[in-house]
């Protein structure tokens, strides 16, 4: 079988190794515009931030290995059509037939169509290599910054600017508070105060007007101030690049991502779209939304795979909203609505409650975590929980985003039996405590 792959993200790596494994003897031919492939996109702030001793490091792809399984990869090449009549691809290279194809084109940072942020000293950091190594040259040269956006790569970089010392960092952003479609105000604002302590001035509620250029320095115009920095970042969120999809006919769904079925098959059933590009849905509501994380990726390249290769029973499950991000030591993430969103779905009767408690005890060198769950009162359904602690609160967060999507009552989910050893937890921990309190 003849394959072709459109990107060489994460998400390829997994389907290549799952087919090959599965089924060995297909061809592959990748085509990506990028001139490196085989890292973890997340890890590019980790490197910025001197966590990682380079870009290197990050980098796995081994080209005689993929050779050896016959998965050619076309570096800086475009695909420029795709041909469902005569089943072949153009590219900027040549022409390829194919039997599949695997459309995991990625996505693009959006830049705000504001005069001034397309010109010199307004940098952004998308999943390609290219962007990070255009702010690694500009973080030592420079010694303050504005960076437009407080979601979760916006604060990364903040928090990699103050530790090299940067005199000034700003984070400005429209919304009232940072990651604010992930969290509510109460734990949101205990991440405000843990980077202001740092040194981090946060602007909310502020829009940007333009940019443009005062005595060597970038002048920042927002709504409601104007600011002279060395340089600018913008962090604004991403768009699936599903130009190409469009073009050749398939369905784009409303959200701009490629249509898709639960086994990641598009409108074309040879034609499937895995990762940013394609469109996922929420597994509370069933709105089509994206899901532009690299677990997603990691899930959507198995489904696609799997499915291509025979396994009828694969299935994509749909998204839950999980995230986490590491910032001063300190672990922040939440699974499914906020408690503001949930407020607004039809037929739910929303409560929220409110929990403190310690990941283990002081003496074990425990730490304090805090916990909210957003459930129906009416159904005892999860529908949301945020957390924050010193503690990796990971796995409880799986745990919790499970519920969700298997639609588990919160008093079941206490009853289900878990594991304790006196280092890792206790019998009776902060999550089944704060589950308690939902019936």
């Amino acid at each position: 079988m003849k394959i072709c792959i459109i990107g060489g993200g994460g998400s390829v790596a997994v389907a290549t190794r799952v087919i090959t494994a599965r089924q060995p003897g297909n061809s592959f031919e990748v085509f990506t515009k990028r001139d490196v492939a085989g890292y973890r996109p997340c890890e590019l702030t980790y490197v910025l931030g001197k966590q990682i001793a380079d870009f290197e490091t990050i980098v796995a792809f081994d080209n005689k290995a993929m050779g050896e399984k016959n998965i050619r990869y076309h570096f800086k090449t475009a695909v420029t059509e795709i041909n469902r009549e005569e089943k072949y691809i153009s590219t900027t290279d040549g022409r390829y037939e194919y039997d599949k194809i695997i459309i995991a084109a990625g996505s693009t940072p959006v830049l705000p169509p504001v005069s001034g942020l397309d010109g010199k000293g307004v940098y952004i950091l998308g999943t390609d290599m290219a962007y990070a190594r255009e702010l690694e040259e500009a973080i030592p040269q420079n010694r303050s910054a504005m960076i437009i956006g407080a979601g979760a790569i916006g604060l990364e970089m903040a928090e990699v600017l103050v530790r090299q010392n940067y005199e000034r960092v700003i984070v400005a952003d429209i919304a009232d508070r940072p990651l604010a479609r992930s969290l509510d105000t109460e734990i949101a604002a205990m991440v405000s105060e843990k980077m202001q302590a740092m040194g981090i001035q946060f602007l909310f509620g502020e829009r940007i007007v333009k940019v443009g250029d005062a005595g060597g320095k970038k002048r920042v115009y927002l709504s409601n101030s104007q600011y002279d920095v060395d340089f600018v970042m913008v962090s604004a969120g991403f768009r699936p690049n599903s130009e190409l999809a469009r073009d050749c006919g398939l369905e784009i769904g409303p959200t701009g991502g490629i249509k898709v079925n639960s086994y990641m098959q598009t409108s074309d059933p040879d034609i499937y779209a895995i990762g940013d590009v394609s469109e996922s849905w929420d597994v509370i509501s069933g709105q089509p939304v994206l899901s532009m994380k690299a677990d997603n990726a990691v899930r959507t390249g198995k489904v696609a795979a799997r499915h291509l290769t025979g396994d009828s029973a694969a299935e994509y499950l749909g998204a839950v909203g999980a995230f986490i991000i590491y910032l001063d030591k300190t672990f922040v993430g939440g699974v499914g609505y906020t408690e503001e969103t949930a407020a607004s779905l039809q037929g739910k009767k929303v409560k929220s409650i409110w929990h403190e408690g310690m990941s283990l005890p002081k003496y074990m060198g425990g730490h304090p975590v805090k916990i909210k769950l957003v459930y129906d009162a009416e159904t005892n359904l999860l529908l949301g929980a945020q957390m924050i602690s010193k503690a990796n609160i990971a796995a409880e967060l799986d745990r919790l985003g499970v519920a969700i999507s298997e639609k588990i009552t919160a008093r079941r989910l206490a009853g289900i039996e878990t594991i304790y050893t006196p280092a890792s937890g206790w019998p009776y921990g902060p999550v089944a405590q704060a589950l308690d309190k939902c019936y």
